[in-house]
């Protein structure tokens, strides 16, 4: 159950939101949001990685208390080239936009086309689609609902 003071514990599972700008933009808050109105036990971290760093950044995620990272449109080329293991859906289109990290290796992955897909069609999401979309699908996939 996630603390209503916003603490992390032990057993919250951590995700970074990766991108030049994290922290200008609205990806984490929304998808704590969410979080936290499921009593969800996990937490989305903005981290401003410059581009000079994202390569080390990425490589060294293996070793790292994270559970995963969505990684921003600007560096998801770079995340392809370091993922241990891809999606077919990011094979073919050379991008990954979510790692999961499990037992030390990362798995690339490509959810945005998926997320617009499934939530395209929602009244819910009058501006932002693209965002929210992507907000919303990464939180189920991490409930287990995908």
């Amino acid at each position: 159950m996630m603390n209503n003071d916003n603490s992390i514990t032990l057993e919250t599972k951590l995700f970074g939101f990766i991108a030049e700008e994290a922290h200008s933009n609205r990806f984490s808050s929304m998808v704590n949001k969410l979080f936290k109105e499921n009593g969800v036990n996990a937490m989305v971290i903005p981290m401003n990685i410059r581009s000079d760093d994202i390569v080390f950044t990425l490589s060294q995620m293996r070793e790292s208390k994270l559970s995963g990272a969505i990684i921003a449109s600007e560096y998801q080329g770079d995340a392809m080239n370091i993922v241990d293991h891809a999606s077919a859906d990011a094979q073919a289109q050379g991008l990954v936009d979510l790692i999961r990290i499990e037992n030390g290796s990362l798995y690339g992955e490509l959810i945005m086309p998926l997320a617009l897909n499934e939530y395209a069609e929602c009244g819910d999401f009058i501006d932002d689609i693209a965002l929210r979309s992507l907000s919303r699908y990464f939180y189920d996939l991490i409930e287990g609902k995908k």
